[in-house]
């Protein structure tokens, strides 16, 4: 049988790889989850999304320039835009009620906007004037 003699500095840099690319992958859009793209039902100006995004889930939806666009929590805990991006790129909100944040859209097109919650089951409601 045949031994193998790995040294410490070898296994270091194992370590470290293993370590970088833990972080690094899930940035990666190859290997993020596809985003959910939402849809208003004809003759409205809001859709919902329900399920767990404890681990954030990335939205996208198509927008008018000048719209009003809104993000509400419907569910149980907090729920937190980490970002909303667009054709122009990041945008600000601002928060106008205690679960709600509003963004003013500067340009049509696809804005995705990405979401964490405090609970596993929880429900987010998008509307768009």
């Amino acid at each position: 049988m045949k031994s193998y003699n790995i040294n410490k500095n070898t296994n270091r840099k194992f370590a470290l790889v293993t370590a970088i690319l833990t972080f690094i992958l899930p940035l990666d859009p190859a290997f993020a989850q596809k985003a959910t793209r939402i849809k208003f039902a004809r003759g409205s100006y809001c859709g919902s999304y329900s399920g767990n995004f404890s681990q954030g889930r990335e939205f996208v939806l198509n927008l008018g320039s000048g719209q009003r666009f809104t993000s509400r929590n419907i569910g149980g805990g907090t729920q937190y835009d980490i970002y909303v991006t667009g054709p122009k790129g990041r945008i600000s909100g601002e928060k106008v009620a205690k679960d709600q944040i509003e963004y003013y859209i500067p340009v049509k097109g696809d804005y995705y906007i990405y979401i964490e919650s405090t609970t596993s089951f929880s429900n987010v409601e998008f509307c768009a004037y």
